[in-house]
């Protein structure tokens, strides 16, 4: 089995680490820098690189999309003639239902694409901050659609146990995007307002900890975030009214000085995050 990797960063990078094996595979990939594939290379990370994709991409059997969305898609698009008819192609972007929409308008029906989405990260990226223990206990969700091929969802189910993956859940891509639009997008989106608040500037000796914790995200990748908030915009603005409605009660409390009502709220959040912890 050949499998195409299109993106050595941190994801990509660290997908290639736990791959060494798994069907006994030719490990391919792509990088738009050339030192990066070299680097890869020596370090038996992969076994044969180019920063040509459509080389990469080449009688590929699995191919795994690591780069922005929108760049996923143009790659495809523009090296389909590359692709090999029966190959799988899956990714391991934050938003699925705009993937999805955009791939069943290139791809014929001979190529299956498995929308996926690998719940791991660091505050850092590119390929020196890949390791092969990034998705060690990790979530792994996979939004099949009904015409996929079910060896093509297999497949994908059986990288993601091979890699590390605790949790492998199956999901509709809009269910993905309105939960990811609350678990991961909103927390991004409420960490970089917390930093637009001058507030901060004077805050520096005030803090035992509750402001680096709430912004550890902030320090972002503005790129990718703003790409992936506007793929998923309805769903995200639909979570931002959310959250500003529950701040609107806790103002409204506070503001009329009403500490049952601001007891109920946090007693209620308090049952809520404790349910979460036990699940």
């Amino acid at each position: 089995m050949k499998i195409a990797i299109i993106g050595l960063g941190l994801i990509g990078g660290s997908i290639a680490r736990r791959l060494r094996g798994f069907h006994n595979c030719t490990i391919s990939a792509y990088n738009r820098t050339a030192e990066t594939i070299m680097l890869a290379k020596h370090d038996g990370v992969i076994d044969e690189g180019s920063t040509d994709p459509g080389e990469v991409m080449e009688n590929a059997d699995l191919i795994i999309l690591c780069l922005y969305p929108q760049l996923n898609i143009d790659m495809v698009k523009n090296n389909l003639s590359h692709i090999k008819s029966g190959a799988v192609i899956t990714d391991v972007s934050g938003v699925k239902s705009f993937m999805i929409d955009e791939m069943s308008k290139i791809l014929p029906d001979d190529i299956d694409f498995v929308g996926a989405h690998p719940m791991a990260g660091r505050e850092v990226g590119g390929y020196q901050s890949s390791t092969d223990t990034l998705f060690n206990k990790a979530s792994f969700l996979i939004t099949p659609m009904k015409n996929n091929k079910p060896e093509s969802v297999a497949l994908v189910r059986e990288l993601a146990e091979y890699i590390g993956c605790k949790h492998v859940v199956t999901t509709t891509p809009e269910e993905h995007d309105a939960i990811i639009a609350y678990t991961s997008q909103l927390m991004h989106v409420v960490a970089v307002a917390l930093c637009d608040n001058p507030m901060i500037e004077r805050s520096t000796f005030f803090s035992a900890g509750s402001l680096r914790d709430c912004t550890r995200v902030a320090v972002i990748n503005e790129k990718m975030w703003s790409e992936l908030f506007v793929a998923n915009k309805e769903q995200l603005v639909n979570r931002i009214h959310e959250m500003q409605d529950s701040l609107g009660k806790i103002a409204d409390a506070v503001e009329k000085s009403d500490r049952n009502k601001l007891e109920e709220i946090m007693k209620h959040a308090t049952s809520q995050k404790m349910k979460w912890l036990m699940e």
